[in-house]
């Protein structure tokens, strides 16, 4: 058995999940807009200004993107998409709003955050998981292994051909209905 991961794999895969604080950055931006109305002159005062971050309104609410979420089609740990509020009108910005509306660029960004460096933190665990990772890995490639040869036993023109569901579903490859 080669050991592909560690504790030390594990953890840098953690490290390059972990979320940045772009959405709190804006938030802090907002703070001194709030009770202003919403216009692109708001985009002026988010960080990278309005060549990083489009206003729009559409589909019943206004919204801000960063070029991140927009080149990746929101895919990239670095876009950012808030929902400024439930309508297209311009209406005044509501901050305490936009953070509760938004929670996965907030409570839950910040949450997922702490869970990493808790995993981060416990060095044993993340050998623990390391070792059961492996484990699959092996037996994956245990599994492709039998299934080839599986194959070879239940091809079209074999012997068994006629009868391979039956015999996938005894062995468990396929599964009843």
């Amino acid at each position: 058995m080669v050991s592909k991961h560690s504790a030390s794999t594990i953890a840098a895969l953690i490290t390059s999940r972990i979320e940045p604080d772009t959405a709190e950055r804006v938030l802090d931006a907002l703070r001194p807009l709030d009770g202003h109305l919403i216009t692109t002159r708001l985009l002026d005062k988010l960080p990278g200004g309005r060549t990083k971050w489009r206003l729009s309104r559409a589909y019943g609410w206004t919204e801000i993107k960063n070029d991140a979420y927009v080149r990746s089609q929101a895919s990239s740990s670095d876009g950012v998409c808030l929902m400024l509020v439930r309508s297209e009108a311009s209406v005044p910005l509501d901050v305490a709003w936009v953070e509760r509306e938004n929670p996965a660029y907030f409570s839950g960004r910040r949450e997922r955050n702490q869970r990493r460096a808790e995993a981060l933190a416990d060095r044993p665990m993340l050998t623990r998981l390391a070792f059961v990772m492996n484990e699959i890995e092996d037996l994956h490639a245990k599994l492709a292994l039998a299934k080839a040869t599986f194959q070879t036993f239940t091809e079209h023109d074999a012997p068994c051909g006629p009868d391979r569901y039956e015999l996938e579903r005894a062995c468990g490859l396929r599964e009843d209905k």
